[in-house]
């Protein structure tokens, strides 16, 4: 009898653990995940406030996220499906300074999520957007491209690969035109791939970007092979400004 109480005993700890386990799972928060593009010429480091609100020790450690540059800063995991995002411009991190971007965003829980900044200081505009990259098999050394025009009153454009010939990729890209990802492949025969950026109208090429390395055989070392990445045009048309010129942002979506 006393074996049987003791037995009873353990079985009721062990479920009431497996209980409190399977609790806690179920509270573990699911998050969305956000890339923040910075592709507003002109701009200085725009610096991230989740809170709607400003503190007095306004952004002493806040990240910040430079035009035409991805990285750790410019990605994040958030818990809310109601996201305030305001942005300034650094330094004017002050309590009376006004943000260039002041947002409410809407996250689904678990989804995949793009926010563009683009369009002027004077003018700021953005683009975002949730979608789900492909996946690529082993089997197929794949990978995923998609094109937006970001550039502010820009014409559109056509982008065509250069690669063993040419041929147009994308017709007729508007402003804050985006493209779902086309796959790649990135076996030993594949090189390098020239995407070209050209006016629709003219044919005259805008910008260009190069993808080095795509037969890289070490999976460590090939950059491309089973990931998805955005290629942006940013930059402003007929600017004689050197750092605001048209040119092409690749953003790693792995």
């Amino acid at each position: 009898m006393m074996k049987y109480k003791i037995h009873l005993l353990l079985l009721s700890s062990l479920l009431f653990i497996a209980f409190i386990s399977c609790k806690k799972e179920r509270q573990q928060p699911i998050v969305s995940s956000l890339i923040v593009v910075n592709a507003v010429p002109g701009s200085t480091p725009l610096v991230v406030n989740f809170t709607g609100s400003q503190p007095s020790n306004f952004y002493a450690g806040a990240a910040k996220i430079n035009y035409g540059i991805l990285d750790q800063f410019s990605r994040f995991n958030m818990e809310t499906t109601e996201q305030p995002l305001t942005l300034y411009q650094y330094p004017d991190t002050f309590s009376t300074s006004k943000p260039i971007f002041n947002l409410n965003l809407h996250l689904e829980k678990g989804s995949i999520n793009s926010l563009f900044l683009m369009g002027t200081v004077a003018k700021p505009d953005y683009l975002f957007l949730s979608s789900v990259p492909p996946y690529h098999a082993v089997r197929d050394s794949t990978f995923g491209i998609r094109f937006v025009n970001l550039s502010y009153q820009s014409k559109p454009v056509n982008v065509y690969l250069i690669a063993n010939g040419e041929q147009k990729e994308i017709d007729g890209l508007a402003y804050k035109g985006i493209t779902p990802y086309k796959n790649y492949t990135a076996r030993a025969a594949d090189n390098s791939y020239v995407f070209e950026f050209r006016d629709q109208e003219t044919q005259n090429v805008i910008a260009s970007y190069v993808l080095k390395d795509l037969s890289q055989a070490n999976e460590k070392e090939n950059l491309w092979r089973y990931r998805n990445f955005t290629l942006a045009l940013i930059g402003l048309p007929d600017t004689a400004v050197p750092e605001q010129k048209q040119k092409i942002f690749l953003i790693n979506n792995y």
